[in-house]
This record gives structure tokens, sequence and C-alpha cells, in this order.
């Protein structure tokens, strides 16, 4: 419970409206061309992905496949496979990022670390592949999600801006027409992209990239949470706007790419208190996300490419129910999901019609405030609106709904908040409207022994 307050400290009133002033994003996908596939699949997954309309594919180098025993000595295979990843990509017109991360136990100092010690090793390895790809691979990220311990052993936006600044020149060098991208954060995580400016990362990218995965794996790309200090959380999709604007505080005004976003399609549910932090969701709603998602998108014109993640149910766990097996917008057997033709359907509108506009939703938690401390019962209490009309307002504790009402005024005295254990406990209010759209406003109160 501490840790999901503490991640998502308190929510705001929520407003959404989007112009129909639009530029459609480039349209990429996340694909595993590199991670093993075999030849057949690599050239199965190459003409899918043609049909698909996607005009990038996102690859990835994990370098300790490639240089795994000693600095300047490669892996013959590995370095076929890549080579023929690239090859096949750029025969069928994709555009290519590379994403490049995971050191090998000579440069990190052991097998449990995923991080180099010294920078230059990266910037050699990673100055090596721009050369042998010079002209065929258009982009280079620095690195995946390096704000979580999953990629970078002991996160550090110091640590990485060294990294960062090492391998920008070293690409440079190799390929001067290559773009550098920021590696892609987890979620929008922009503190961790200002403690990057303050250690000096301005200057060695040529665009920053974050991941806008949403609260639980579930939340809707239009469905926006604020924290105290009334910016969007970084668990909302459209927290990649708060990004853009730590970049301008600070003089930025780079490209936004978004290098990875998506929603599985298994039956696991979120459940924080529990532990289990990502749901899926059905694929129906998978492709109505998409379309919205890249929607919302060609409402910035600072969004540069946008990768959905990924284009196949991860092969090699042939559709396993886990949430980490099923965000394909095809199954592991090529059969397609809906969000493939959402993906067609983004990828085709460069030239089309706007997308529609968002129409707004918001709702404000007037009860309980947050710091409220009682041992009795809890008032809980909200105003909202909505363009269509407010369809209901759902009144939560610590995750679980306690009423729903459909008309106003909404809220209740809930006497059951007496017999919830002494300490912190999670108040919200979700407003709904008839399109199925949330806003999500919450407080945390104290129930005192």
């Amino acid at each position: 419970m501490r840790r999901l307050l503490f991640f998502l400290a308190l929510v705001s009133t929520v407003s959404l409206a989007m112009t129909t002033d639009a530029r459609a994003a480039e349209v990429g996908v996340v694909t595993d061309l590199t991670w093993g596939a075999s030849s057949a699949e690599q050239d199965r997954t190459v003409a899918a992905i043609r049909d698909s309309g996607a005009t990038w594919v996102r690859l990835s180098i994990q370098w300790k496949n490639l240089e795994p025993a000693l600095p300047g000595v490669y892996d013959v295979w590995w370095l076929a496979h890549v080579d023929r990843a690239v090859q096949l990509s750029n025969a069928a017109g994709r555009k290519v990022l590379m994403v490049v991360y995971d050191a090998p136990a000579w440069a990190s100092g052991s097998a449990a670390r995923s991080t180099p010690r010294n920078p230059a090793d990266y910037a050699s390895f990673i100055s090596f592949v721009a050369q042998r790809y010079r002209g065929r691979i258009q982009a280079y990220e620095i690195w995946n999600e390096q704000n979580t311990s999953r990629f970078w052993t002991s996160p550090s936006a110091t640590a990485y801006t060294r990294l960062l600044q090492a391998a920008y020149p070293a690409v440079k060098r190799a390929d001067p027409d290559a773009t550098v991208v920021f590696g892609g954060l987890s979620t929008s995580d922009y503190d961790y992209v200002e403690s990057a400016y303050a250690a000096g990362a301005r200057g060695y990218f040529d665009a920053l990239a974050v991941h806008p995965y949403t609260y639980c794996g579930t939340g809707a790309p239009d469905e926006v949470r604020r924290g105290s200090t009334g910016r969007i959380t970084r668990d909302s999709f459209l927290g990649y706007r708060e990004v853009r604007a730590s970049m301008l505080a600070r003089g930025d005004d780079k490209p936004l790419w978004i290098t990875e976003f998506g929603w599985n399609t298994s039956t696991a549910r979120c459940d924080p208190a529990a532990g289990a932090w990502q749901g899926g969701v059905s694929e129906s709603l998978q492709a109505s996300y998409l379309a919205r998602a890249y929607g919302l998108f060609a409402a910035d014109a600072y969004v540069g490419p946008a990768f959905a993640y990924n284009f196949r149910n991860n092969y090699w766990q042939r559709d396993e129910d886990t949430p980490e097996a099923r965000y394909g917008l095809v199954r592991s057997d090529f059969t397609p999901k809906p969000a493939l033709d959402a993906l067609r359907a983004a990828a085709g509108g460069a030239g089309g019609s706007p997308p529609a506009p968002v129409q707004s939703l918001s709702v404000t938690l007037t009860a309980p405030t947050s710091g409220t401390a009682t041992k009795g019962a809890l008032t809980l209490a909200a105003v909202a609106s909505a363009d269509g009309g407010v369809a209901r307002v759902d009144f939560a504790v610590d995750g679980t709904v306690v009423r729903a009402d459909t008309d106003a005024p909404y809220g209740f005295r809930w006497v059951g908040f007496k017999r919830l254990s002494p300490g912190l406990h999670e108040v919200e209010a979700r407003a709904y409207d008839s399109a199925g759209r949330v806003a999500v406003n919450t407080a945390t109160v104290t129930r005192l022994p």
C-alpha cells in the first residue's frame, strides 16, 4: 500500500482536450528479428510488418551477446543474425532504430551486473556497430529503461549521462547522419529526465525517448492521473507531455520519441496490494487503446516515431497467458489480433483525416481531503463533469469499489471505514463518461487506532 501511495501521490482534477489540427506520428513496431528467431521466422515477420504499413522497426542488440568474452572479439553467429535482420528491414524499405544495451561481464565486472564500469567500453562497441551499419541504421537508442534495476543494475541519471556523453560522439564519428536517442525510460519519468539534464545530458542526444506504459498496465491512453504538484503522474499515458515540459523548461526543443508503448492481452489482473503490478486487457480493448494512442500522438507535433510494443507475441512462450507473452499485435503463429487493423489505420493516417477530438472529462474528490485522519465513519463526495454527460462515479477505498453513484450529487457517508486496519488508506473517485473513458482523483487518509 505504501508503495502504491508513494508512486501515485495525490491525484487532482483531470480535463482532456485534443485539437483537430493534427499530424499523424510515424508508425513503428518493436520486433523480435534480433531476439534469436529462426531465418524463416525473420522472413515471415518482415513480410507481415511490410503489410502492416509500419515505416519503422525497432531492433535490439544485447551487447553481451555480440562481444561476450573479450573487447574486440565478436560472436560470429550473433553478428550474422543481426546482419540478416538489418538487411531484411532495409530490403523491405523500413527505417531502423537499434537499441544497444546489457553489458557483458568483462565490461560490467560481474555476470550479475548489466552496466559497464567504464563508459568508454560501451562507446567503443557502439562505434563498431555504427561503422558496420553506416547508412543502413537510421537511429541508435542508448540503452533501454535505464531508470529501472531490471536494465540498469543501480539506476542513476548521473551514471547514465556519463554513458550518453561517451556514446553520442562515438556514434556521430562513425555515422554522422544517424540520430542518437536518449534511452527509452520506463513510464514518463520526468524526475529522471530532470536529473539527467542536471548532470549534463543536454547536447548529447538528438531525441529523447519514453515508454508511456499506464497504471496497472490497463489504464486507458486518455485516463490521466495528477500528483500533488498538479503534474500528470509518470504512470499516465499522457505523462509524456510532462517530460516535454521538463525539456522545454531547460531550453531543449528536441523531439520526443515513443520507442515502446502498448497493452497486453493476458487475463492477468493487476492487484497492487498483492504486488501484482501488471494486468491485461481484451483484444478489442487493445485495438481501441492503440488507435486512441496514435490519435493523441497526432495532437503533439513534437512526437517522433511511435513504436507499438510489440509486433508479435513472444514466440518462445507460445502465447502463454502471461502479460509479457501477449503484447503482440499478432499471435506467435502470426494470426492477427484486432490491434493489427488499428495499426494499419494509424499507418495510413498520415495524409488522412485528423483524429476525432477527445471530449473533456473531469472529477474532483471534494471529501475526504488528503491528510484526513479519523477513527469513525468517512464522508466521500465528488463533483464530476463530461461533455457527453457523466455515466457514473465510483468511490473506491484501497482499490475496492464501495459505492457507485449514477446521479449527482455524488457522495455518501461510509461507516465501513471504521472496520479498516489503522494506518494509511487510499480513497478514489472515478468518473466515467458514456464512452467508457475514466478520470481519477485520489486522496490518502489515515485510520486512527
